[in-house]
């Protein structure tokens, strides 16, 4: 295998001397006891500091990791998959496509890289990826003595200080993102959960670090919102006439007031002035039409036991934690008539592009990374090498099909699944919004065809992995919003252990529940109506069900110990072990079927893949189109447009489609190059101006980020120091100065400048005895009043410290530490509210032929100024004024 892709792809021969080091290895590995493997680790972590030659390192850690694999998943690395792990422990990005063992791959430069002891971050997408290969790939690094973690969403503290310092984590992007802010608002060291990071390997990267890098970030407290304003809002614009009195831009997803909007606006509330800044109106209005013009139920969120929830339109999944900013998230309340919750304001917050570049080294791996390279290489120095598959790629990419409208296009869907379904090949159908996958589940109905529903409605989230699992079975329709980061492969003729598992579970809770309403089960009937005859089956399972330990479990808990019972090498409890041999029955009994089911779709061509529009991305297709094809499997893929598709309207430029409806005589397709093209030209549009956005965003947040890392590293130094009694002193000193350099030229007689003094430090100065004693004298020397007011700080300060001492032994260095802490977070959220006004300020200079990005550098250089000196004064000021009363 080896030999033919030195031949053809440069990858492959960059690595031959390293991949033929570690096949020569593995007839070695193969004669060592689990122990002798195990010990391995030790001996690497030994000499990985040291160790000169770094290909003996890698090529050991590799073959030990191999073979520690066969012994407890089965599965080897194949020689392509050695090389997509060589790539990822270089900090690059591996491309691999759909169904080529990513997962497996990511473990190669995960136990290399956990031997440091510094901790290796696995970053998915979701929380059942995480949790699932955890529980599987997790085998592997504790067979070879190295222990895994798992972050979930609802874990405590203590549970993700247990979990990341393990070696390695699997975490998901968002919980990772979140759990570094909230580390750098901690006031106690027993709050942080986070290590110093090392090294972490992101799967779907593109995912992860294109398409959610686009939202940054935010914790946010609420703040006191006005509520009729929304409602009321709501209820204004319903008056209000589109290209009249506002205009949207869908490009820029964006609605500008027109001048007789406003008029209109202001005649309605009776208000001179919708722009006034003691009450301003206009950023209710402009978010009230935003929700009613580019914000969509069933498209762009869903309601939810009364809630607004977020659908992220990359991932086609809800999130629940998530709420548009700015006030549009109650917008959208309004509009829907839903309760409105209260805005919030930003107390800290940090881009994906930044959080992830604090990484010493990163890597990452997706199955559609190198449309995407040159963005992976400007942001993020990250390189993008595609890996060779195992085996050839037998998928048939076919032309696009073009109609006129919409309703041809979804009539000829309809028609092209009744005529495929009906020969036997399985179907999976891409739709962009939850909206068209209801309509096309409707459609099918009506032409008496079954289907499975996969989109963001929780009744169909519970049954995510089942439904992706059985799409390539014989005759199955399946219709999906997206199909990044499912998880789950799609094996042509249905997926045997989702079916098995779903078999037993239905066996084990009819029997158990049974037993709870005391009566007798007839369990040979039972499974004789399943096909199941095998004696020791049936004894197993008695013993099983009579089980004491097991009778008391819920319907949950069983379903977990299935779900788990392939994952796992070492069993805790008996029925563990029993449910594991019932499901290897199963197996057995299902293999014949399941080579039977494959052989038979493999025959019919495959799994056949149908996208119902272009998304705006080319990289979303690719994922959809790879859905087939996996390891050779043969398939095909086809996408059916119509000229007024969202993407063609917006960016394919009306020409296009004032041409076009000449070439329709009926409601036959066309396959035109001049279309396709079209098509590739606007999704090369819309990503450039989605990279336009981020680079935007990340250049913008550039500038916070370098004052972010001087703020979170003082306040780390903070956090972990003993006392921060040099840092009070240098404040006090520090504030002394800068009000005693105010006082310069400024002619203010002694009695003004001992007021000013007087109200920053209070009385506890003695200014007033100076001041009485010179009271007809000349103003003090600046000299002489900075050394009598150093002089009194600090007699100020040790007072303090002795009558709170008194009160209670070691308040002091607590309260400093606090105060320090909590005034940095009071100032910085104020900071973050200013750069975000200034943001929206300098925008408007372009306009005035000046560049807002050098403005906006310059100016929040000065508002950065003011931190540390505002820090300061309420540091002091809070401090000196301190009491036990």
């Amino acid at each position: 295998m080896l030999k033919t892709l030195f031949n053809q792809n440069s990858i492959a021969d960059k690595y031959k001397n390293l991949v033929n080091q570690i096949n020569v290895l593995e007839t070695t590995m193969q004669t060592l006891t689990d122990s002798e493997l195990r010990a391995k680790t030790f001996e690497l972590k030994r000499i990985q500091p040291t160790e000169q030659n770094k290909d003996f390192l890698i090529a050991n850690s590799f073959a030990v990791t191999r073979e520690a694999s066969i012994r407890t998943l089965g599965l080897r690395h194949f020689d392509v998959q050695v090389i997509g792990g060589l790539v990822l422990n270089e900090g690059r990005i591996a491309e691999m496509r759909t169904g080529e063992g990513k997962t497996l791959v990511a473990t190669l430069p995960t136990y290399l890289n956990a031997l440091t002891g510094k901790g290796v971050h696995i970053v998915t997408v979701n929380d059942y990826l995480a949790e699932r290969d955890q529980i599987s790939m997790g085998q592997i690094y504790r067979l070879l003595g190295l222990n895994t973690g798992l972050i979930q969403e609802n874990m405590s503290i203590e549970e993700r200080q247990q979990n990341y310092d393990t070696d390695v984590t699997y975490v998901t992007n968002s919980e990772l993102g979140f759990d570094f802010l909230r580390d750098n608002m901690a006031l106690n060291l027993k709050e942080v959960v986070l290590r110093p990071f090392n090294y972490c390997i992101v799967d779907e990267v593109d995912s992860i670090l294109i398409d959610e890098a686009q939202t940054p970030l935010i914790i946010s407290n609420t703040i006191n919102t006005s509520i009729d304003k929304f409602i009321v809002s709501a209820e204004i614009i319903e008056y209000l006439e589109v290209n009249v009195h506002f205009k949207v831009d869908e490009k820029k997803k964006n609605v500008i007031l027109t001048e007789q909007g406003t008029v209109q606006i202001e005649k309605i509330l009776s208000i001179k002035d919708l722009y006034n800044l003691n009450d301003p109106w206009i950023p209710y209005i402009i978010n009230a039409l935003k929700s009613k013009t580019l914000f969509f139920r069933n498209v762009h969120y869903i309601i939810q036991n009364n809630q607004v929830i977020i659908v992220d339109e990359f991932t086609g999944r809800i999130m629940p934690d998530r709420r548009w900013s700015d006030g549009l998230h109650q917008a959208v309340e309004a509009k829907e008539g839903l309760p409105i919750r209260e805005n919030t304001q930003t107390v800290a917050s940090i881009t994906y592009q930044n959080f992830f570049l604090l990484y010493p080294k990163l890597a990452g791996m997706t199955g559609t990374a190198k449309t995407a390279e040159l963005e992976f290489e400007k942001i993020y120095r990250l390189s993008v090498d595609e890996i060779p598959t195992a085996r050839p790629i037998l998928r048939s990419d076919l032309s696009d099909f073009i109609y006129k409208d919409q309703l041809s296009k979804w009539n000829a869907i309809a028609k092209e699944c009744k005529n495929i379904s009906f020969q036997g090949q399985p179907i999976l159908i891409g739709t962009t919004t939850v909206e068209k996958s209801e309509m096309l589940a409707q459609l099918l109905k009506e032409y008496q065809l079954s289907y499975q529903l996969l989109n963001a409605k929780p009744e169909n989230v519970r049954r995510e992995s089942e439904i992706v699992a059985q799409a390539g079975k014989k005759g199955n329709i399946t219709i999906a919003t997206n199909m990044a980061g499912r998880g789950t492969d799609i094996i042509l003729g249905g997926n045997s252990e989702f079916k098995i598992r779903k078999q037993l579970y239905t066996i084990l809770v009819f029997y158990k529940n049974k037993n709870q309403f005391g009566k007798k089960p007839n369990i040979f009937s039972f499974i004789n109506g399943l096909g199941l005859c095998s004696q020791k089956f049936v004894s197993v399972l008695l013993t099983l069900i009579n089980n004491k330990r097991f009778f008391f479990l819920s319907d949950t808990e069983i379903l977990q110990i299935l779900n788990e019972s392939n994952k796992i090498r070492i069993f805790k409890n008996n029925y563990q072990s029993s449910i594991n041999f019932l499901i290897n029955q199963l197996l057995l009994f299902e293999k014949k079927y399941q080579n039977l089911e494959n052989s038979i779709v493999k025959n019919l061509g495959g799994l056949y893949v149908i996208g119902t529009e272009r998304n705006d991305s080319k990289r979303i297709d690719n994922q959809l189109r790879g859905r087939c094809g996996r390891q050779g499997d043969p398939g095909k893929s086809r996408f059916f447009l119509s000229i007024d598709d969202t993407l063609f309207r917006k960016f394919g430029g009306a020409n296009i489609q004032n041409v076009m409806q000449n070439q329709f005589i009926d409601d036959s397709p066309l396959e035109s190059n001049l279309l396709t093209k079209s098509v590739d030209l606007a999704q090369k549009r819309v990503e450039e101006q989605a990279y336009d956005g981020r680079k935007y965003l990340f250049d913008y947040d550039d500038v916070l980020n370098k004052q972010r890392n001087v703020v979170y590293y003082e306040r780390r130094q903070i956090l972990e120091s003993k006392s921060v009694r040099d840092k009070i002193l240098a404040y006090g000193e520090q504030v002394i100065f800068e009000v005693s350099n105010e006082l310069k030229g400024k002619n203010l007689k002694n009695k003004q400048a001992f007021s000013i003094i007087e109200n920053l430090f209070g009385t506890t100065l003695l200014v007033n005895l100076i001041s009485k004693i010179n009271s007809n004298s000349k103003i003090l020397e600046t000299l002489e009043l900075e050394t009598y007011l150093y002089q009194e700080f600090w007699l100020s300060y040790q007072l303090k410290v002795i009558e709170l001492e008194i009160r209670e032994p070691g308040i002091i260095r607590a309260l400093e530490r606090t105060l320090i802490l909590i005034y940095i977070d009071i100032v910085w959220k104020e900071h973050l509210q200013k750069m975000s006004l200034l943001r929206d300020a300098v925008g408007w200079r372009g306009y005035g032929q000046r560049n807002p990005l050098f403005e906006y550098r310059e100016e929040a250089y000065d508002l950065f100024q003011i931190i540390g000196q505002t820090t300061r004064h309420l540091v002091i000021y809070d401090l000196i004024r301190s009491s036990m009363l």
